[in-house]
């Protein structure tokens, strides 16, 4: 072949990739904090997932033991022009079986202008989840950073109201975190809330409800655990509430 076709083809081939790399994201990926929530074409986490539901009706409990497979499957572009990523999800019985499709996250990076830090420039992640979007996490990471996680969410909403006013919270940046199943080297946790009102009913009297709220992060592997737990409760019977605990450990992943 004649070295010049050769060279324009190289030259070409360059640019094409170029091209396409550019589309692809708008953010700057040079952050290596990014990679406690990796977003890539075909990642995949499963987790073990032990949901505990409250009644205070029938004032009982049951729980649920499940598996969960959370995977990076498409991208788009929103309203806004930006690229965002499709997370669907999958769900089958604790003991095994044929994974189903469960629900749609979606994921965007879009990055934020702070003028009183010295480094103005910040990376909010939405994350979309059952209608609410949440900023899950925000870049680059460090112990002790606070930001307004539900700010998005529709607290109005009576069902969502318990959301208000979340500071999640930075800590134990670079740790290793055992999450019952795996242990992970460099880790950092959200603490996304921690509250309580007459817990644990030390006033019978008294109507009370508890909060807790905690998401952990694995360096190139994104979510390792996580911990939802909100209950309330009437005065004068504390043993019958309403509400959920929500506990997700990572088994597997790529």
């Amino acid at each position: 072949m004649n070295k010049k076709i050769l060279s324009g083809l190289l030259l070409g081939a360059i640019c094409m990739a170029t091209f396409f790399s550019c589309k692809k994201s708008t953010i700057n990926n040079t952050d290596p904090t990014l990679n406690y929530f990796p977003i890539k074409y075909g990642h995949y986490v499963v987790y073990n997932v032990d949901s505990i539901y409250y009644d205070s009706h029938s004032c009982s409990k049951y729980e649920i033991k499940s598996q969960m497979k959370y995977a990076i499957t498409d991208t788009f572009r929103d309203a806004q022009n930006r690229v965002s990523y499709v997370m669907d999800v999958y769900s089958r019985p604790y003991d095994g079986g044929f994974w189903k499709a469960n629900s749609v996250i979606l994921i965007t990076e879009t990055q934020t202008t702070i003028t009183n830090l010295l480094d103005p420039t910040t990376i909010s992640l939405l994350y979309t989840q059952d209608g609410t979007q949440y900023v899950k996490m925000m870049f680059p990471i460090s112990n002790g950073y606070t930001w307004q996680g539900n700010q998005n969410a529709q607290v109005n909403d009576a069902a969502f109201a318990y959301l208000k006013g979340w500071n999640y919270t930075y800590k134990n940046y670079h740790l290793s975190y055992f999450n019952g199943q795996i242990n992970f080297d460099n880790t950092v946790t959200v603490q996304e809330d921690n509250e309580n009102v007459n817990y644990p009913a030390v006033d019978s009297g008294v109507a009370g409800y508890r909060t807790f709220a905690q998401e952990v992060y694995a360096y190139n592997v994104g979510m390792i655990y996580k911990e939802w737990t909100h209950y309330t409760w009437n005065a004068n019977n504390a043993d019958c509430r309403d509400g959920y605990t929500v506990i997700m450990q990572a088994t597997d992943y790529n």
